[in-house]
C-alpha cells in the first residue's frame, strides 16, 4: 500500500502540470489540497482535491470537486480513480435549477474514456487507473485526463459557481434543508450494487466463470485454449467508449486477441 507521503508530491506536480496546461481564465480559479489526505470513513482511501477558489458554502467544495482517488485496500481490482463529483443534495441555493442545468449539460461533454453516472445523490464523470510502480510517472500518466475532464466541464461549472459569492447566513443550510424535506433515493440493496457494477471494469469472479463456461475455456476469436494460456475479458462496446460491464458485454479472449483489439470493439 503506498502512503499519503509517497503520493502527495506527485499529484502536487500534476496540479502545476494542469494548471499551466489550462487556458488562463480557467487555471487561475483552481485551487488544490496541499497532498493527499485520509477519507472520512475508509481509512485505506486517500483522496487529491481540485475545486476553484470562487465557490462558498453555498456548493460547499468538499461535495462540489475533481478528485483523484487512491484506493489501498489489497482486493482491490484497480487502485486509482479520477472524477468530477457533484453532490446534488449539499447545494444550498437554487438546487432544483442547477440540477436540472447539470443534468442537461453534463451528459452532452463527457471525454472520451470516462464514463457518466448520474444516481440520485450525486453527479459522476470518471475513469479508474492503476498507479504506476514509478510515481514519478503519474503526471504524465493522469495530465491528459485532468485536462480533458476540466477543460470540458468547468465552463459549465463557473457560471453556477459565480451565482453564490456570498457565503450561506448563520442557520440558513439547517432552514433549507428542514424546508425542503427529506429527498427521496433509492435505498441501498442487491439492485444498487447491480448497477453500479455496469459502472465498473471489475468483472465479478462469478461471472468470469460463467463466460469461460459459456464459450468452454476457449478464445472466441483464434479458438486458443485459456486453461493452458490464461484468458482476458473483452468489452465488446468498450469500457471506454462507455459499454458496461454487463454479460451481454463481455467475452473471453486471449491475451493476444484482445491487445490486437484494443478499445476498438469486437
Amino acid at each position: 500500500m503506498r502512503t499519503k507521503e509517497e503520493l502527495s508530491p506527485h499529484a502536487l506536480e500534476l496540479f502545476q502540470r494542469v494548471k499551466a496546461s489550462l487556458p488562463q481564465h480557467i487555471s487561475n480559479r483552481l485551487r488544490s489540497t496541499r497532498g493527499f489526505y485520509t477519507h472520512g470513513s475508509y481509512r485505506t482511501l486517500f483522496l487529491f482535491d481540485v475545486w476553484d477558489r470562487n465557490q462558498t458554502d453555498v456548493i460547499n467544495r468538499l461535495h462540489f470537486k475533481y478528485c483523484l482517488g487512491y484506493d489501498g485496500r489489497p482486493r482491490a481490482t484497480r487502485d486509482g480513480y479520477f472524477h468530477l463529483w457533484l453532490n446534488r443534495i449539499r447545494i444550498y441555493r437554487e438546487r432544483e435549477s442547477i440540477v436540472a442545468t447539470l443534468d442537461r449539460e453534463l451528459p452532452r461533454v463527457v471525454p472520451e474514456g470516462f464514463t457518466w453516472h448520474a444516481p440520485d445523490r450525486a453527479f459522476n464523470i470518471g475513469c479508474e487507473f492503476d498507479y504506476p510502480r514509478d510515481l514519478s510517472q503519474l503526471p504524465d500518466v493522469l495530465l491528459p485526463r485532468y485536462v480533458a475532464l476540466i477543460s470540458a466541464i468547468h465552463p459549465i461549472l463557473m457560471p453556477i459557481i459565480d451565482q453564490f459569492t456570498t457565503p450561506l447566513a448563520s442557520g440558513e443550510r439547517r432552514g433549507v434543508v428542514k424546508k425542503r424535506g427529506r429527498l427521496p433515493f433509492s435505498p441501498p440493496g442487491v439492485y444498487d450494487r447491480q448497477r453500479l457494477a455496469e459502472y465498473t471494469r471489475s468483472i465479478k469472479p462469478s461471472v468470469r466463470r460463467q463466460l469461460l463456461e459459456q464459450h468452454n475455456y476457449r478464445c472466441v476469436r483464434c479458438g486458443a485454449d485459456l486453461h493452458s494460456i490464461g484468458h482476458h475479458i473483452h468489452h465488446v462496446v468498450a469500457f471506454s467508449k462507455g459499454g458496461p460491464t454487463v454479460p451481454e458485454n463481455l467475452l473471453p479472449l486471449c491475451g493476444p486477441c484482445n491487445l490486437k483489439l484494443g478499445n476498438r470493439g469486437e
